[in-house]
């Protein structure tokens, strides 16, 4: 995926988004009492609000920098959640298919069989029935 140029308004989207973020954790620590933290993200703060309002072209390198980071992130997360929905989902789905012999997909070879097609009910030659499909 590619983030060239972005848009001026795009920059300060990010910056002010960056900044609210920040304000909430920097709210948070200020509410845990952690005050050094909550300083250190009020510096934070103040970067990407100044910037974000006065001049988001100067957030461009950092904005690429954070998507290059975000993209790496969702990559992973994608692999995680494809890897675990499988082994959690669809792996007890079919042991459980498998205990019951079930063959949802009619994979199994019958020998005594000529054919394997299967009939369906003809539908209606009525043009109205590719409209609105979903």
């Amino acid at each position: 995926m590619s983030h060239s140029d972005p848009t001026e308004k795009e920059l300060k989207q990010y910056g002010l988004v960056m900044a609210g973020v920040l304000s909430f954790f920097m709210a948070v620590f200020l509410y845990k009492a952690w005050h050094t933290a909550a300083m250190a993200l009020g510096v934070w703060v103040l970067f990407f609000l100044t910037l974000g309002l006065f001049a988001p072209a100067r957030l461009e390198r950092v904005y690429r920098a954070w998507m290059k980071f975000a993209e790496v992130i969702g990559n992973f997360n994608f692999k995680l959640l494809l890897t675990l929905m499988y082994f959690i989902v669809f792996t007890p789905i079919r042991m459980v298919a498998s205990l019951f012999r079930e063959d949802p997909l009619t994979r199994k070879i019958e020998p005594e069989k000529k054919s394997y097609w299967q009939d369906c009910e003809p539908r209606s030659a009525d043009p109205k029935r590719f409209e609105k499909q979903f």
